[in-house]
């Protein structure tokens, strides 16, 4: 049972949650687009079946990338203290590179199975995440590539994923309303390189978080948010409006305090808000967003006595 859990906590659920989140508020842009209504909700007898199959592919897709991540991420994960499942020989490396293999295989062609639009966004991820992690190509230790690597991978593909579930195809309008999530993750993805600025320097990983100061990073954070606020004004797109507008508050405080705690709480409230609005979509999420948090809170504490996660 310790090593089936190990097993499942490697994937790390609760980075699959923003993913997923961002999955289900696709489909709610495909299906709500002529009443744009963030309190809308599914019609769950035509789409629980398809949403929580994509869910499924997804997890293990996005489970395959951040176990890649880990391989090569180690000694910068043990500078920061955190992920110590390779570090510590929790989980060994040949069977994290076994996982990564039957998971990318599995999800995307699972993925080619619901449908060839979907398919293809599956395989562009798993592509993506090699370049970001493998020590040739090396996106994560490159700014620019980390920053826009994420927006894509975490943003806009989910985002585009959900819309081709529902549709089966993605055109034009699915791309323009998928830049407000594009733009939001960007903003979230440079809050959480300031955590760890010290440690990626160590190692040498030019992230925006080492390379920019506290000011600039949290700065360009708000800017992008704000971008994003705008581009989901122009979509019509309430449900994120409603999530990034109330972050803005925590991302404004955190430029103005230009303290790290305070871009990490703003980070943790804007995926927070977008959680509640696909669970007003989507309600059976609440119990798969809870499980998630209290199953992960409860593996910690009893594998590693860690209160994790936790808001500060």
């Amino acid at each position: 049972m310790k090593k089936l859990l190990d097993h499942i906590f490697f994937l790390r659920p609760m980075l699959l949650l923003p993913i997923w989140t961002i999955v289900i508020l696709g489909v709610r842009a495909a299906d709500v687009r002529e009443m744009a209504s963030p309190f809308s909700i599914a019609d769950l007898s035509s789409l629980l079946p398809d949403i929580l199959l994509v869910m499924l592919l997804t997890g293990l897709l996005y489970g395959a990338t951040y176990i890649y991540n880990q391989i090569h991420d180690i000694e910068s994960d043990r500078q920061n203290g955190k992920l110590f499942f390779l570090s510590e020989n929790v989980i060994s490396l040949n069977s994290a590179y076994v996982l990564v293999t039957i998971l990318n295989a599995a999800s995307i062609i699972g993925a080619f199975l619901v449908n060839v639009t979907t398919g293809f966004l599956f395989l562009i991820v798993a592509v993506l995440g090699i370049f970001y992690s493998h020590p040739a190509i090396n996106y994560k230790g490159r700014s620019g590539k980390a920053l826009w690597s994420n927006m894509f991978g975490c943003g806009m593909l989910p985002f585009l994923m959900g819309w081709s579930l529902y549709e089966g195809a993605i055109n034009m309008e699915a791309v323009l309303k998928s830049l407000p999530y594009l733009l939001a993750v960007g903003a979230i993805y440079l809050n959480t390189t300031l955590p760890d600025r010290e440690g990626d320097k160590k190692v040498g990983k030019k992230t925006y978080g080492v390379i920019w100061s506290v000011k600039h990073t949290q700065g360009s954070a708000l800017a992008r948010l704000a971008l994003a606020i705008l581009f989901s004004l122009m979509a019509g797109d309430y449900a994120v409006l409603i999530a990034s507008g109330l972050s803005l508050i925590l991302f404004i405080k955190a430029y103005g305090t230009r303290k790290i705690s305070d871009s990490v709480l703003a980070t943790q409230a804007a995926i927070l808000l977008l959680i509640v609005m696909a669970c007003i979509y989507f309600p059976p999420y609440i119990i798969i967003a809870a499980t998630g948090v209290l199953g992960t809170r409860a593996y910690y504490k009893w594998r590693f006595d860690l209160a994790y996660p936790r808001l500060k």
